[in-house]
């Protein structure tokens, strides 16, 4: 039976990345996949992305993702989020951009008996979908032969069972939002999602920030493992 692990919302926080895949190499698994938000926020946005493919890490396209390549860094809710990606857009390599560029907006993924179906928003949508006040019924538009469901997006771990279905949320390597500083992300074995959080040095990602001419306040929140604002 295979094992994987499920990353998502890296947000260029680079030593946070590192450290998550330190520890997922230590749990052996077959395979990594990614559920997107590779840019935005913090800075070593190039780092990141070439990780990813080095590594051949399988990824979908996450919203931070899909405003850069297609709306100019522009998310019209958030004059953070583009003030952000208006600035890595000017220093992302264009192999980088060409990555983004090539992803898809979901997987599937079928080991054994079950069948899991990721995306970064949620089943409306699924690249931009904040997914809240879940039920049975919301899975029900889904093939029947699905198991599995996992997305990020949120920022918020969570295992939950709706039906013949397991939901799970892979949280954040990059920007926890839960009040737990500890990077966040997946483990799927044996039919069930389980959640790991990673320490890493977070200051190494407030300095990184300083030196590339970004905001204290989008960085400094990374102490407290909360949202922008939170």
């Amino acid at each position: 039976m295979s094992k994987f692990a499920f990353i998502s919302d890296i947000h260029g926080n680079f030593p946070a990345l590192k450290a998550v895949l330190w520890d997922i190499d230590l749990q052996e698994v077959d395979k990594i996949y990614c559920l997107g938000d590779l840019v935005g926020y913090y800075s070593q946005i190039n780092e990141v992305i070439d990780t990813i493919r080095n590594r051949n890490i399988e990824c979908i396209i996450g919203n931070h993702d899909y405003a850069m390549i297609h709306y100019g860094g522009v998310i019209e809710r958030s004059k953070t989020c583009t003030n952000v990606l208006t600035q890595q857009l000017g220093y992302i390599t264009l192999e980088n951009l060409n990555f983004l560029r090539s992803l898809n907006t979901s997987m599937t993924i079928q080991t054994g008996g079950y069948k899991i179906f990721s995306v970064h928003g949620g089943i409306n949508d699924y690249v931009d979908e904040y997914i809240s006040d879940l039920s049975e019924s919301y899975f029900e538009t889904l093939d029947k032969t699905i198991t599995h469901v996992i997305t990020g997006h949120n920022h918020l771990p969570g295992v939950e069972r709706y039906g013949n279905i397991l939901y799970a949320n892979s949280g954040s390597v990059g920007q926890p939002r839960d009040y737990n500083p500890m990077a966040c992300y997946v483990i799927f074995e044996d039919g069930i999602f389980t959640i790991r959080r990673v320490s890493y040095n977070v200051e190494e990602t407030i300095q990184q920030m300083k030196i590339n001419g970004f905001p204290d306040y989008i960085a400094e929140v990374l102490r407290k493992g909360c949202r922008i604002g939170g």
